[in-house]
């Protein structure tokens, strides 16, 4: 195993050298005995059929996801950011869980064309349970096969073979988290109301040549993958962000007197189309991902072959794993790096980009990185216009002040924090419902 705490040797390796580099570990609990060698991360390379199928994989989402072509989703972001900031002002109290459905509405609306109208909604609870479900299976550690492989081997009915029923019942429910949603779309293809999306574009190719059994299968999958590999993140990375703008009020007021004078101008609610006009919340956006990045150790990388770097031999099929939380907190690149401070990105000689790491390397990118950005920022826009998010206080007046702290996953999200949210100008949150009213 290989740990690399620094931008430069990441790119080197798993960008620069990513025939390498691109390969994953196949864990024995969640990759073999859960039968998850389809999935995009954890599918490997080092086959010819593997690394055809992963190639399409990245064909089918690029072609979706591009700078450009996520443009075609805007619209139902800033829909659903909207939805967001009128749902969080009329139950403040409920900002986690506005935040999860709001991210699953963007999924689900991209991936399937499905609108999400509820917090408990079908396809959203089976999705949830699939990441709570990859994220014990593949929790480092926690699996006694993972190291010892040969107990795979061993019968079902064997003493201790309960990781085997367990490994089956979660195999069941990752499938079904991608199959149900998928045959969703066939169904509303075959009756003629489906919403264009990913899968139904797919589905129905342009060219007129029938759908066969292979491209539905990698659509599928990769339908599948964009929950899996979106919903989580983003909840996290705005819940990180009403958490910094709570600490540090001063950022917040910055931010929301350029929001006002936009609006002020303009006369209008800001949408994605506006994006230069907010250099300020541009720095804001990526200092959350650099303060707290969602997924602080990423998803491991594994050599295809022996390997030599800076005079260490790195072996073939060792796993490699890319530090991003001590990246975006090396003093050497960002000064004072436990302080969240937003301005470190003006100026001349701004420092580094955190969106050059904090999305991955190589081939193993993450595909959705300019949804997840566009989605990001227009949430914050809207909120920094909508409303005010402060530190609570207790029954006696007292300021409650907030720990610091973040849960150890693959994907991190910082603690539960007190808080208060209070409406700003009426007539910014008049133009949000309006908007709303008109889309009905």
């Amino acid at each position: 195993m290989v740990v690399l705490n620094t931008a430069a040797d990441a790119v080197d390796l798993l960008s620069k050298r990513s025939s390498i580099y691109s390969d994953r570990p196949f864990p024995m609990m969640a990759g073999v005995l859960m039968r998850r060698e389809k999935s995009m991360f954890y599918m490997r390379v080092l086959t010819a059929s593997h690394n055809e199928r992963f190639k399409r994989y990245r064909k089918l989402m690029h072609s979706a996801f591009n700078p450009a072509a996520s443009q075609a989703y805007w619209e139902v972001q800033e829909q659903e950011a909207r939805v967001l900031v009128d749902s969080i002002l009329r139950s403040p109290s409920q900002l986690p869980e506005h935040l999860r459905r709001n991210a699953a509405a963007v999924i689900m609306k991209i991936a399937y064309g499905y609108s999400v109208t509820r917090n408990d909604d079908h396809f959203v609870a089976l999705a949830e349970e699939g990441m709570r479900v990859g994220s014990l299976a593949g929790a480092p550690g926690k699996w006694l096969v993972d190291s010892l492989p040969f107990l795979r081997f061993i019968p079902d009915w064997f003493p201790g073979a309960g990781f085997k029923a367990q490994a089956k019942e979660w195999r069941d429910t990752l499938y079904t988290q991608s199959l149900e949603p998928h045959d969703w779309v066939k169904q509303q293809i075959a009756a003629g109301t489906a919403i264009p999306s990913f899968t139904s574009r797919l589905l129905q190719p342009s060219d007129g040549v029938p759908l066969d059994d292979e491209l539905d299968d990698h659509v599928l999958w990769t339908g599948g993958a964009l929950y899996s590999a979106g919903a989580d993140t983003s909840v996290s990375a705005v819940k990180t962000f009403f958490f910094a703008m709570l600490l540090h009020p001063d950022v917040q007021t910055r931010a929301q007197q350029e929001v006002d004078r936009f609006v002020a101008s303009e006369r209008r609610m800001p949408t994605l189309q506006d994006q230069a006009a907010f250099p300020y919340v541009a720095c804001v956006l990526k200092e959350v991902l650099r303060w707290a990045p969602a997924s602080p150790i990423g998803l491991f990388h594994c050599t295809t072959k022996s390997d030599v770097y800076k005079g260490y031999l790195i072996p073939a099929k060792t796993t490699i794993i890319a530090n991003i939380w001590g990246m975006m907190h090396d003093d050497a690149v960002y000064p004072d790096p436990f302080t969240f401070d937003p301005t470190r990105f003006e100026g001349e000689s701004p420092q580094s980009d955190p969106r050059e790491v904090v999305f991955g390397f190589g081939r193993r990118v993450c595909p959705g990185q300019h949804l997840a950005e566009s989605s990001m920022w227009i949430q914050m826009v809207l909120s920094l216009m909508t409303m005010t998010i402060s530190k609570a206080v207790d029954n006696a007046g007292r300021t409650i002040e907030p720990e610091v702290g973040f849960t150890t996953a693959i994907v991190s999200h910082v603690k539960p924090f007190a808080y208060q949210i209070a409406p700003r100008s009426s007539a910014s949150i008049t133009l949000v419902r309006q908007a709303l009213h008109d889309a009905v």
